[in-house]
Order: C-alpha cells, then sequence, then structure tokens
C-alpha cells in the first residue's frame, strides 16, 4: 500500500500542496496531507490498475494542487494571506528600501525617511498577504537602523580614529543591509503566494 504514495506523481503532488500550505498552522497543514494520502491510497486500491493513468485520473479527481490550497486556506479560520497586486507589493517594497537613503537628502531626507517609513510600515501591516511573524519580523528590520547605524558609527570612528561624514555614512551605507534584506523577504513571500494560488 505505501507503494501508491511513493509514485513519483503522487509524490509531487502532495509536495506541492504542502509548499502552497506553508501559511496553515502546522497541525492542520499535517491533517491535510494526512486527508490526502489516505485518499490518493484509498483511491488507488480500488482501482484495477497501478499505472501512471491511473494515478493522474486519483490526482486529477482531487483537484490541481494549487485548487487544494486555496480551499484549505479559506476554511481556515481568522486571518490568512491573501494576496495584492504586484504594483502594491512593489510600492511597499520601495518604501522599506528608499526610506533611509532618504535620509542622505540635505535638509529634508531626515524627514522623507521617518514619512517613508511610517508609510511602509502603515502599508505592511494594512496588507493581508503577509502573517503576522512576517510582519513582526520585517517591522525589527526595518527600524533596525535606529540602533545600528549609531552602533556602527561608534564601532567604525573607534577603528578609524574618529567621527567623519565617511565614517557615518559608512554606517548608513551597512545598516541598510537589514532593510532591504527585510524587503526580499516579504517579496519572496507575496510572489509565493501568488503562486500557491495560481
Amino acid at each position: 500500500m505505501n507503494d501508491t504514495l511513493a509514485h513519483p506523481l503522487v509524490r509531487a503532488y502532495l509536495t506541492s500542496v504542502e509548499e502552497r500550505t506553508t501559511a496553515l498552522p502546522d497541525v492542520r497543514r499535517q491533517e491535510l496531507l494526512a486527508d490526502l494520502r489516505e485518499h490518493i491510497e484509498v483511491a488507488l486500491a480500488d482501482s484495477d490498475t497501478f499505472d501512471e493513468n491511473s494515478v493522474r485520473r486519483v490526482l486529477d479527481q482531487l483537484g490541481t494542487p494549487g485548487e487544494i490550497a486555496a480551499a484549505a486556506l479559506a476554511e481556515e479560520p481568522g486571518n490568512h494571506p491573501v494576496p495584492e497586486s504586484s504594483r502594491h507589493t512593489s510600492v511597499t517594497l520601495c518604501l522599506i528600501v528608499m526610506a533611509l537613503p532618504a535620509a542622505l537628502i540635505p535638509v529634508i531626507g531626515p524627514f522623507l525617511a521617518l514619512a517613508a517609513t511610517v508609510a511602509a510600515l502603515v502599508r505592511l501591516w494594512k496588507s493581508p498577504q503577509w502573517v503576522r511573524r512576517e510582519k513582526r519580523q520585517a517591522t525589527l528590520l526595518v527600524l533596525s537602523p535606529v540602533v545600528t547605524v549609531p552602533a556602527l558609527a561608534v564601532v567604525l570612528s573607534v577603528a578609524l580614529g574618529g567621527l567623519t561624514p565617511i565614517t557615518l555614512m559608512t554606517a548608513l551605507l551597512a545598516a541598510m543591509c537589514l532593510p532591504v534584506a527585510a524587503a526580499i523577504r516579504l517579496g519572496r513571500s507575496a510572489a509565493r503566494l501568488r503562486q500557491q494560488l495560481r
């Protein structure tokens, strides 16, 4: 009976469902996969033959992995990720990445950086496409320059013999890595969600 689950088409199908349901609680996802395994085993055991066509027929009757994932996510109580448009996502990620460099603009830079940071965080927390854990992590990374810039400036000034505009600029540029990392992670998560529900 276990051989049915070892079939490459079945393995690929279950793996695809597993990848598309990462937003589900782990217990719920394991239940879903166990149900699918049981259904596939029973359906193939009832089938007259066990060849690629019969496996495809059973999997087709279940629906595509995307359909299974979408149905499971829709049934999940509480908030679950819902994809937004690529344009909306891009604006949010651009605000995250550009907030710190905006501080370098003479005179109005700090105000622009603060406005961009606030706008980015508001859009992040209002977005339905990221789960609370992703939003918390991204918020910490976006706000990290408040701590990392002064810390890096101190370290660099000690190492290089004083606080100069160059050491301050270097600290600022180095601190940009964390907001950029947040934008990359959020962008990948949004792309994965769109792919899962396609």
